[in-house]
C-alpha cells in the first residue's frame, strides 16, 4: 500500500470519529457493567469537525446534550487517538454534563477493549473482540468510501445495493453495508433475504484471525472458511477500502 497517496486529514478524522461512535454503541450493548455505570436519562454527544464531519452518539435514545466541536480535522484525529487536540464543548439542551461524563467513560472503555488481546482459550474474550473488530472494520470502510476520493476511484465499480457480513457459527455477529447515491453506510445486523451480496465467515475464530491479520482472507477463501455469495463485484470492491482502513488505523 506504499504507492497509495497519503490520506487527507478529513479522511482520517471521518474514519476515527465514525469508528469511535460505532464502537461506543456496540460496547454499551455488550458490556452491562459499562451501561449501568452511565448517567441515567436520555442524552447524546455529537462529535463535529470541519468538512461536514458529524457523528452522533446516542445514550438511551437521546438526540441532544453536548457537542464537541473540534477546531480542525487534525485536532479531532489527535484527540480520538489519545493525543491532545483543541475542541470546544457546548450544550445543545439538557444533559450536557451527563453527555460529557458518558462519552469520557465510554471512550476510555473503547480504548481499553480495543487494546485487549484475549488468550487463545478465552472464547468469551475472542467473541467480544471479534464483534468490536467487525464493527470497526465495516464502519471504517464506509467512511473511507465517503471521504477518501482517491481510494473511492479504485472501488468505483461497487454497484448500488447491500452487502451482508456475518459469522455462520454465530449470525448475531453481523453487519450490513449499504451503497446508495454514491454513499456508503454501515448498520449493525444483517438480513440475508434482502442482501445483494454476502460475505460469510465460517466461525468466530476465522473472522478473528482475518481481522487481526493472523490469517489471509484469500487463503481462507480457498479452504471454504470464508465464502462470497451473490454479486461478487460488490464484495471485491471492498478490498481496497479494507487495505486503506488497515493503513489508517496503524
Amino acid at each position: 500500500m506504499s504507492n497509495i497517496r497519503k490520506p487527507y486529514a478529513q479522511t482520517v478524522a471521518a474514519v476515527r470519529s465514525g469508528v469511535v461512535a460505532s464502537l461506543i454503541q456496540a460496547l454499551i450493548s455488550l458490556d452491562s457493567e459499562l451501561k449501568n455505570s452511565l448517567p441515567a436519562g436520555q442524552y447524546a454527544m455529537k462529535l463535529k469537525a470541519p468538512e461536514g464531519i458529524e457523528n452522533l452518539i446516542s445514550f438511551n435514545g437521546g438526540t441532544r446534550g453536548a457537542v464537541l466541536k473540534f477546531v480542525s480535522c487534525e485536532a479531532m484525529s489527535d484527540t480520538l487517538s489519545g493525543s491532545r487536540g483543541a475542541f470546544i464543548p457546548y450544550p445543545t439542551g439538557g444533559g450536557f454534563s451527563k453527555a460529557l461524563k458518558a462519552f469520557q467513560s465510554c471512550a476510555g472503555a473503547v480504548s481499553k477493549a480495543m487494546s485487549f488481546v484475549p488468550e487463545k482459550d478465552d472464547k468469551e474474550g475472542i467473541e467480544k473482540k471479534t464483534r468490536l473488530l467487525l464493527t470497526a472494520a465495516l464502519r471504517g470502510v464506509s467512511e473511507i468510501y465517503n471521504y477518501d476520493h482517491w481510494v473511492k476511484v479504485k472501488s468505483a465499480a461497487i454497484p448500488a445495493g447491500t452487502i451482508a457480513v456475518l459469522i455462520v457459527e454465530n449470525p448475531e455477529i453481523s453487519g450490513t453495508i449499504t451503497i446508495e447515491n454514491k454513499k456508503m453506510t454501515f448498520t449493525p445486523g444483517a438480513d440475508l433475504k434482502t442482501a445483494n451480496a454476502v460475505l460469510e465467515f465460517a466461525s468466530i475464530d476465522t473472522c478473528y484471525g482475518v481481522l487481526t491479520g493472523q490469517v489471509a482472507a484469500m487463503a481462507e477463501l480457498g479452504s471454504g472458511k470464508v465464502m462470497l455469495k451473490g454479486r461478487l463485484p460488490m464484495i471485491q470492491g471492498l478490498f481496497p477500502l479494507l487495505d486503506r482502513f488497515g493503513e489508517l488505523m496503524k
